[in-house]
């Protein structure tokens, strides 16, 4: 994103996930090696979101990896 520029927002995911579907990803940066950072991801995401609901705006289609138009005037 950048100052002054327009944002497309064309996809949302939404999930619900409990305590027990979050697993513990520790850095392998050590104190003094780049620091420390903390990071958490899903357990098996795959099967956790197999059947989740992706709302997309049918109007916009991805061109070379970003969101556009699908009628390429813009709107």
């Amino acid at each position: 994103m950048k100052a002054e520029r327009s944002v497309l927002i064309w996809r949302v995911d939404v999930a619900f996930l409990k305590k027990g579907d979050w697993k513990y990803e520790g850095s392998g940066a050590g104190e003094g090696r780049g620091g420390r950072t903390h990071t958490f991801g899903v357990k098996n995401p795959a099967k956790l979101l197999a059947h989740a609901t992706v709302y997309e705006a049918p109007n916009i289609v991805l061109h070379g990896a970003k969101p556009v138009a699908a009628n390429g005037n813009g709107s």
